[in-house]
């Protein structure tokens, strides 16, 4: 009997650990109704980077709407490199001054994190222009900015994104 209960107790362990916490236990609980659009992978010079998943309701994307991306990191990346190419991007779509990249930079700064290979993030948009930020499970951030969730959006889900096969596997198309 207490070896059963040992190997039973081990392998819930191992199960347990295999599938960590990731940012998608904190955003459903939120938006529990979303439902998956599509999703991609991020490639940058042949190494993937991250899976991506698009969620909003009934399946269907509208930038009026609440949606969610969920990011799988499948390599190590640093949040100073997220936030940099996110400022990157941003900047490559918007004109935009120098005041608003740097209060940009700060709300990145606060709702990033250094992500490990097999751990999740997501971001909430929401219909009064709240952006949360989740890693791990928590949320580490919110922002109610209608602008800047209009552009942040827009890096993977804008007319004028860098990654237009991207944007059509997260639309389902």
């Amino acid at each position: 009997m207490k070896q059963s209960f040992c190997k039973c107790f081990i392998t819930l362990m191992l199960i347990y650990t295999a599938f960590p916490a990731n940012a998608a236990d904190g955003w459903r609980a939120e938006l529990p109704d979303l439902k998956l659009v599509g999703s991609g992978k991020l490639k940058v010079f042949f190494m993937d980077i991250y899976k991506l998943r698009l969620y909003s309701p009934n399946g269907r994307y509208s930038s009026e709407d609440n949606f969610v991306l969920e990011f799988e990191y499948l390599k190590p990346v640093s949040k100073n490199t997220i936030v940099d190419a996110s400022i990157s991007e941003l900047s490559k779509l918007y004109d935009v001054s120098f005041e608003q990249k740097t209060l940009w930079r700060g709300i990145l700064n606060r709702g990033l994190s250094d992500m490990e290979a097999g751990e999740m993030a997501a971001v909430t948009f929401t219909k009064p222009g709240t952006i949360k930020f989740y890693s791990r499970g928590e949320m580490q951030a919110s922002f109610n900015n209608p602008k800047f969730k209009e552009y942040f959006a827009s890096i993977w889900l804008g007319k004028r994104t860098s990654r237009p096969n991207l944007k059509k596997q997260l639309l389902g198309q």
